[in-house]
């Protein structure tokens, strides 16, 4: 799949940067502009989706007994099937991002900034490409939720990507201490409902990032 960082992208790279509304100037601007390129050249999204029906009685599936957790549980109440998807840039952006490092940090924040909003941007298509599919069947999606939100363990990511076989089907891995490699990758899990639910919004509460959120810190929140 291509999906490619725009210009319109720039100030959701900004707000990753933390800027606080400052004026970005001429060269910051180009800086920019190059270092989304370099994203954009070394990206390779691919993501991997399954699809399994609840039980009758309203419980998960026995493949996936690993969700655990009273939030994803109210988080699927009602649906009828489950989607757990992976998607990942590749690992051509973590080597793009490490070898600025070495010469030009930041150049590699930046980069930085841009792989988080392109993955987004990938989830982000994928999420629509779903809905498209599943509204011509009548049926509705929750939003998408990921391990290590609420009280949804992020040490379930091995469970996760082995069912999905994400580590032969699109190169995704996870370390001993639940974190995917490559970085840029994501995890989720979006419910299928026949009843179309309320405009949902995680919040700030829930988040296991709370603490440490660059967001937080200036006043605003990542929208989630």
């Amino acid at each position: 799949m291509e999906i490619l960082l725009k210009a319109e992208d720039k100030s959701e790279i900004l707000r990753f940067l933390e800027y606080r509304g400052q004026e970005m100037d001429e060269e910051l601007s180009k800086q920019i502009d190059r270092c989304m390129e370099i994203i954009n050249t070394a990206a390779e999204p691919a993501y991997i989706s399954r699809e399994f029906d609840m039980k009758p009685d309203g419980s998960y599936p026995d493949e996936c007994s690993f969700l655990n957790g009273n939030d994803i549980k109210k988080h699927l109440l009602g649906c009828k099937k489950i989607i757990l998807m992976a998607a990942t840039l590749g690992a051509g952006v973590e080597n793009a991002i490490r070898r600025a490092q070495i010469k030009n940090v930041s150049d590699a924040v930046i980069m930085d900034s841009c792989a988080s909003v392109l993955i987004e941007a990938v989830c982000d298509t994928i999420d629509a490409m779903f809905r498209a599919e599943y509204e011509q069947q009548k049926l509705f999606l929750t939003m998408r939720y990921s391990p290590g939100y609420g009280d949804l363990p992020i040490s379930i990511q091995k469970d996760f990507i082995y069912l999905l076989d994400t580590v032969r089907r699109i190169g995704l891995n996870v370390s001993s201490s639940g974190i995917m490699i490559p970085r840029k990758s994501v995890t989720a899990i979006i419910g299928v409902s026949e009843t179309e639910r309320k405009a949902e919004k995680l919040g700030c509460a829930g988040c296991n990032l709370i603490k440490a959120c660059r967001f937080l810190r200036r006043g605003v929140t990542c929208g989630r």
